[in-house]
């Protein structure tokens, strides 16, 4: 088993990080600012049209 670099715990594979390593508290800070910022720059309004033209194109080809 390898070792941890930052703790000195063993772990499994060299690219993951070790269990004490991998939960970070600041993810949820992230995922806020990632949200936020999508907001601000009207991403999910984008992201909605998408979704909605795939759908509509699925229902005319059922349909």
């Amino acid at each position: 088993m390898a070792r941890c670099n930052k703790c000195g715990a063993e772990k499994r594979r060299w690219p993951r990080p070790c269990s004490r390593c991998r939960a970070r508290p600041d993810r949820g800070d992230a995922a806020a600012d990632v949200a936020e910022l999508a907001v601000e720059t009207g991403l999910l309004g984008w992201i909605g049209r998408g979704v909605m033209a795939v759908v509509r194109l699925v229902l005319r080809a059922v349909g």
